[in-house]
């Protein structure tokens, strides 16, 4: 079996490694954001039906993109293993 031989494994993982955790910063920033949005607005008093359900649905998108980041880093650091064992 022949496995491409890569010279610098840590140029071609660690982008991946920075960018899933970029993105999860990002959704933990934006989250954040849309809490104190919710939570200081004039529609947290009178219940804007219409504002707390574009947070609810928001949200929902911030845990998705958070776990699409992390199963990035799981998957990168799962090549890892791979690269290791197979120079071990």
């Amino acid at each position: 079996m022949n496995i491409p031989v890569v010279s610098n494994t840590t140029s071609i993982l660690s982008p991946a490694n920075q960018s899933a955790a970029e993105g999860i910063r990002m959704q933990e920033q934006r989250f954040e954001r849309n809490v104190a949005e919710i939570a200081g607005s004039d529609s947290a008093k009178s219940h804007d039906a219409d504002t707390q359900d574009r947070a609810l649905v928001e949200q929902g998108e911030i845990v998705r993109a958070v776990k699409a980041n992390a199963r990035s880093l799981e998957t990168s650091n799962q090549l890892v293993g791979t690269l290791i064992d197979i120079k071990v």
